[in-house]
């Protein structure tokens, strides 16, 4: 039998469906990832005490911040900000005062506008503001009354109106409120050691007390991105638990508590849950630790820690994790680091520390 012959019509015609179909899968991937790249992401720091936030535009190679035209911008008191999943509004707080003034925020500039209904009452020495997934509910907790006070959120407006219940009593006076990933639960902190665990009403934003439970002298819990883990700061150990996803309940995993020494602030874990930041003693040092994706164990990363500058606890990290920012401690700036993807490792940022108001102790970051 002879050579076959070599039939180049189908030969191209393969190759030009072959290109076609590659075109086409270029086409459907390509808009998306220039609309996730092409926003904007901004730092934002609340000068406590100073009445002012600084706003800073975060470069998206280095990680630098430039701070947005009228930054800084009078808030009246401010001791804490939050930013909701959105990066829509913003939330500050004055924690003697007690009132949150939220404010909308400029997707294109990163300018903070007031909203209509400013400022919000919440009660003497409140917590933090915690703002479940959907954007929807806003908590925060009275250490005076020993409840915690629940919002609807106006995803429109940004505007806060009481829910119906609230406030809502918990065992102890509130240091912190954490809300799990799915949006289920709240975990609140007490000044007396112990965790209330609550559940949240999807629909109405109720608070349901589940169970209370020890802990460890500890301000504030941090759960992993996937739900699986919570880190629970105490004055000198850091305790790790399993989190049962249907239930809320905390179980201790094996060899928790950890000795740490004294965790000064709450610990930050990367969007995908592989690396954890935390500052330990009075040098205010930041260690980085690699996460376990099956027990939650922490392994202390070999090169650190890593001096972020004379900060404070007050450490954040931008959305894809890739730098990490810390303000506060008496500082009157920010410091910047890029943290490496393969490591966790922290190096200075060129240009940091960036000039701040004074005490910038509370970040967070938007990406409208």
């Amino acid at each position: 039998m002879g050579p076959t012959k070599y039939d180049f019509n189908a030969h191209a015609k393969r190759v030009l469906g072959l290109l076609v179909i590659l075109s086409m899968t270029a086409c459907s991937t390509t808009p998306q990832i220039q609309s996730t790249s092409s926003r904007p992401q901004y730092l934002y720091a609340a000068n406590a005490g100073s009445g002012t936030v600084s706003a800073y535009r975060i470069n998206a190679v280095t990680g630098a911040l430039t701070q947005v035209p009228g930054s800084p911008f009078v808030t009246g008191l401010t001791d804490m900000i939050t930013v909701n999943p959105s990066g829509t509004f913003a939330y500050v707080q004055n924690y003697f005062g007690g009132t949150i003034s939220g404010y909308r925020i400029t997707a294109a500039t990163g300018a903070l506008t007031p909203i209509q209904g400013n400022p919000f009452s919440t009660g003497y020495l409140g917590s933090r503001v915690a703002i479940n997934p959907a954007g929807t509910f806003a908590y925060v907790g009275s250490q005076n009354s020993k409840t915690v006070l629940a919002y609807r959120i106006n995803t429109s407006t940004g505007a806060l109106t009481p829910i119906p219940g609230s406030p809502f009593p918990v065992a102890q006076g509130p240091l912190s409120i954490t809300i799990d990933p799915a949006g289920s639960f709240a975990y609140v902190v007490g000044d007396e050691g112990a965790v209330s665990i609550l559940s949240i009403d999807s629909a109405s934003g109720v608070l349901i007390p589940v169970t209370t439970s020890p802990g460890n002298g500890a301000a504030s819990i941090t759960i992993s991105p996937h739900g699986a883990f919570a880190y629970m700061a105490g004055r000198k150990t850091l305790s790790i638990f399993r989190v049962n996803t249907a239930t809320g309940a905390l179980t201790h995993i094996p060899g928790s508590p950890f000795s740490t020494g004294h965790i000064q602030g709450p610990i930050v874990i990367n969007s995908a849950g592989t690396r954890a930041y935390m500052t330990i003693g009075n040098s205010n040092d930041v260690y980085a630790y690699r996460i376990n994706p099956s027990t939650g164990a922490l392994t202390k990363i070999q090169s650190g820690p890593f001096r972020i500058g004379n900060g404070s606890p007050s450490v954040t990290l931008n959305p894809t994790g890739t730098f990490v920012y810390q303000g506060g401690g008496g500082q009157i700036a920010v410091s910047a680091y890029h943290a490496a993807p393969a490591t966790g490792a922290l190096t200075l940022i060129r240009g940091s520390p960036f000039a701040a108001g004074a005490n910038p102790a509370s970040l967070a970051i938007a990406q409208p």
